[in-house]
């Protein structure tokens, strides 16, 4: 496939699957507008993204509610008269958390519910359009967000040993989300669906 005079936006690139999913971009000659919380790693993606061929810009966001929703809504938002013209697609990165309960992270789950439903209407709005908006919804992905939220290595080892139980296909590494995140973009009949790349979690809840 190939993504050549496409422009592709990126949230989250600083690391793990945002990093992963604009490398695999970059591979297919996509235009990039990429933006992080982490300045530092997110100048690394733009690097490594930049030696593939791409073009790359970079933007920083902060705060839970504004990266999780106020950011993807508002993207959108902004896109919605470039995606006409180009009949673009919208992939946004929920997460598994946000199709069950557990207690200990309501926020997050709280705020991943509000973009799925975000990208179910939004995908019935645009549909007329011809652009199709979906969501990828993973379990618990192998990045750095223990290590650029502050937690050591110890820590880190520990969350993972503890969803190992849930995940028996095992932890998730990035480049799988980013080749989801292809699939719903080159996907011409899909449009509003969550799709949950869980490693087999919901089947242990």
């Amino acid at each position: 496939m190939s993504f050549s005079g496409k422009v592709v936006i990126i949230t989250g690139a600083s690391s793990g699957i945002g990093a992963a999913t604009a490398i695999a971009f970059s591979k297919e000659g996509a235009k990039l507008s990429i933006c992080g919380r982490n300045k530092e790693r997110l100048s690394e993606t733009a690097k490594e993204c930049q030696e593939n061929g791409a073009e790359t810009e970079e933007t920083d966001f902060d705060m839970m509610f504004r990266i999780l929703v106020r950011a993807p809504v508002f993207l959108c938002k902004y896109a919605l008269p470039h995606l006409k013209k180009t009949k673009g697609c919208v992939v946004n990165v929920s997460s598994v958390a946000s199709l069950c309960t557990k207690i200990g992270d309501l926020p997050y789950q709280m705020f991943k519910c509000a973009l799925n439903h975000f990208t179910k209407g939004f995908a019935a709005e645009c549909s007329p359009f011809g652009i199709r908006v979906n969501s990828i919804n993973p379990a618990v992905v192998m990045t750095r967000f223990a290590e650029t939220s502050g937690f050591s290595m110890e820590v880190m080892d520990k969350v993972v040993e503890r969803f190992k139980n849930n995940h028996p296909l095992g932890i998730i590494q990035p480049e799988t989300i980013a080749a989801g995140i292809m699939f719903l973009c080159t996907s011409p009949h899909i449009t509003g669906i969550l799709l949950p790349v869980d490693s087999g979690f919901l089947g242990t809840i």
